[in-house]
């Protein structure tokens, strides 16, 4: 597992699942040559409304309202390619170009690549992309917390629905034994 990866964001606050497909989808890039950073994973709500603050106000990069972005419920990676492995620490590069192998792997595993709605550092579990599909989510963890929210997916998971609206990640998750 290339938990080197992932060293600067807080796995246990990442649904488990998604973490271990995560994982798959960076193994496969470095395997390709392409090395990829997790900088960000789970953030609070806090958080969240200070990068979209920044967004708007012209001074970060792309940024969702506290509470609709699945970041807030850990299901969601931006990542950042390694420019330079040759030189130590993380050399950012990027370019739109540099996420080729990310958004490939990623939707080959059947996970959501943020390329295909202007972010392409951005990967996340499926069926909540937008304001629409995460309110419930938001509803559900004001109320019950993030663990509610997880729950949820599971039994979403475990319907033959979801897996025959999301074959290929289905299909991931049950190789990796969940």
């Amino acid at each position: 597992m290339p938990t080197r990866n992932f060293a600067r964001v807080g796995l246990d606050r990442v649904y488990l699942p998604f973490a271990a497909v995560a994982f798959e989808v960076i193994s496969r890039c470095e395997a390709r040559g392409a090395s990829y950073i997790a900088t960000f994973g789970s953030r609070s709500l806090e958080e969240q409304a200070e990068l979209y603050r920044l967004y708007r106000e012209g001074k970060g990069g792309k940024a969702a309202p506290a509470g609709l972005s699945a970041h807030n419920y850990g299901l969601a990676f931006d990542f950042c390619r390694d420019g330079d492995r040759a030189k130590p620490g993380l050399q950012p590069d990027w370019r739109a170009s540099a996420f080729k192998e990310l958004g490939e792997e990623s939707q080959r595993a059947g996970l959501v690549w943020g390329g295909t709605f202007a972010d392409a550092p951005h990967v996340q579990w499926p069926s909540y992309v937008n304001a629409t599909d995460l309110a419930p989510l938001r509803a559900l963890a004001t109320r019950e917390g993030v663990a509610a929210v997880w729950m949820r997916l599971d039994k979403e998971r475990s319907s033959p629905f979801w897996r025959a609206a999301n074959p290929k990640l289905a299909a991931e998750l049950a190789r990796l034994g969940f």
